[in-house]
This record gives structure tokens, C-alpha cells and sequence, in this order.
């Protein structure tokens, strides 16, 4: 499962993806795009902070790409995307 993150705001949005403790930083005007194993269980919160906590309970480790501006969610893979 394939989901967006913007950073609409003028500062860095730091994503942290939990169980593992991976962190990513989402430039201003920028966007996460993360893959998560379909049919697991997850949820997403936002903190005071500008940091956001993904809690994926897949197997496998979540994928997350960071891009400087928006990009269009399609129904292609992760591995499709150039």
C-alpha cells in the first residue's frame, strides 16, 4: 500500500517510522511517498514539533521515498517509479 505525506508547511517535517526507528526528513513543499505491506496493520500520527510517527507492524521494513515537490500517487508499485 502506497501513501502520500506533504509538507505543506515552511520548515523541515521529520517522519519517523516505527518499529524501527528509521527516520526521514520531508523538505518544505516536499513529499514522502511510503509503501507499507498491504493487509498489515498501521497508523500514523502527528505530534506538536512538526514530526510525524508511522507505526507499521509488516513484516516487512516500510519503503519510503522523499521527493522536493509533490508528486502524483499512481497505482504503480514503488519499483515502477523512475
Amino acid at each position: 500500500m502506497d501513501f502520500s505525506i506533504r509538507n505543506y508547511s515552511a520548515v523541515p517535517l521529520t517522519l519517523s517510522i516505527e518499529p524501527y526507528c528509521d527516520q526521514h526528513e520531508i523538505p518544505p513543499g516536499g513529499e514522502a511517498i511510503a509503501t507499507l505491506e498491504d493487509g498489515k496493520p498501521h497508523s500514523i500520527d502527528f505530534h506538536p514539533g512538526n514530526w510525524v510517527s508511522l507505526w507499521d507492524e509488516g513484516v516487512k521494513e516500510a519503503k519510503v521515498e522523499i521527493h522536493s515537490t509533490y508528486v502524483s500517487l499512481t497505482p504503480k508499485t514503488a519499483v515502477d517509479r523512475p
